[in-house]
């Protein structure tokens, strides 16, 4: 019958027993000084083996033996018909170590393309207006205090650009409003959520005309109405949007819009949402189309001048390419 040395602890004091350690008919005995106990194999728990780290084989009133010698406790182990778990086996050889941090990678790399998307946008439009009029009201209070300053467009123009506006947004509860300012961003507007939608300056100056900025506002309509920007702080918070949808906490997506707010990129795949749902909402109301596609032509000019180090944020480059919007604009109705 085999044997090995072992340390014996009793689980009610720090002193350590030296002890042999044996297999028989499938019973674990323990003989030592004063030391003496025998259990089934079947009811102990054995640690998985290091390279560097005493096994520690626990019995089940707390008390455990360290065994040292990994080598020769295997082979009593497997000869009791003993063996470790399918998961300790695959971890000590380095294929099964190879794929399991492949399987890793694939598992979150599908999870980040596919899954957190379309978990985003099933939480995202199930978020109450009420908690997108508070995501708004932070998002402004940062927004006027770090980007924005006082608009200088005339008060008759502020007020036609108002009217018309509000000739076109839809009725589905949200509170929509329009805020001229001055900035450093250049030609820009921006959909927050609950239906604030900040507009420059210098994007109503360089429009031909105010066809051109209703266009724009009726992107930033596509925006919200799409919830693209919840959809993105859900993408960009998932825990924390997790959290709120089931505790009804939102403080951990509040933390994240400062953040998404610096970088707004929206996807491509979004841009183009809510370009079609402006023209088509342009087209409704008997609009034209062909002003927005002028304003974005003149747009990338003026892009093109400023050169790659332009200090205008990525309102272009993170959109579809300019001539393709253009085309979508100058297309004839069907």
């Amino acid at each position: 019958m085999n044997a090995v040395d072992a340390r014996y602890f009793d689980g009610r004091s720090s002193r350590a027993h030296a002890v042999r350690l044996s297999v028989d008919n499938g019973d674990l005995d323990i003989a030592g000084d004063d030391i003496a106990r025998r259990a089934p194999v079947s009811e102990i728990r054995v640690s998985e083996p290091l390279a560097h780290a005493p096994r520690i084989v626990t019995f089940s009133d707390g008390a455990f033996c360290e065994v040292d010698d990994n080598a020769a406790f295997a082979q009593i182990l497997a000869a009791s018909g003993h063996s470790d778990s399918f998961v300790v086996a695959w971890q000590n050889q380095w294929r099964g170590a190879f794929v399991a941090v492949f399987a890793l990678i694939a598992f979150l790399f599908i999870a980040y393309r596919w899954v957190l998307p379309v978990a985003a946008e099933y939480a995202a439009v199930r978020v109450p207006l009420a908690w997108e009029d508070r995501l708004g009201r932070e998002a402004t209070a940062f927004l006027e205090k770090r980007i924005f300053s006082t608009t200088q467009l005339s008060q008759e123009k502020r007020d036609a650009l108002a009217d018309r506006f509000d000739a076109i947004v839809p009725e589905d509860g949200r509170n929509y409003a329009i805020r001229f300012r001055a900035s450093k961003i250049g030609p820009n507007a921006l959909a927050l959520p609950g239906g604030i939608i900040y507009v420059t300056d210098e994007l109503v100056e360089l429009a031909p005309d105010d066809d051109a900025v209703l266009g724009v506002l009726a992107h930033e309509l596509g925006h919200i109405e799409q919830r693209h920007l919840m959809r993105r702080l859900f993408a960009s918070a998932a825990v924390g949007a997790a959290v709120a949808v089931l505790f009804g906490d939102v403080s951990t997506v509040l933390a994240a819009l400062p953040a998404i707010l610096i970088d707004l990129d929206y996807s491509r795949a979004m841009e183009r949402e809510a370009d079609s749902y402006a023209v088509a909402l342009l087209r409704a109301k008997g609009i034209s189309t062909g002003s927005l596609a002028t304003l974005f032509e003149r747009m990338q000019k003026a892009h093109d001048k400023r050169g790659p180090k332009g200090d205008w944020p990525a309102y272009l480059s993170t959109h579809p390419p300019t001539p393709e919007r253009v085309e979508l604009f100058r297309k004839p109705a069907n």
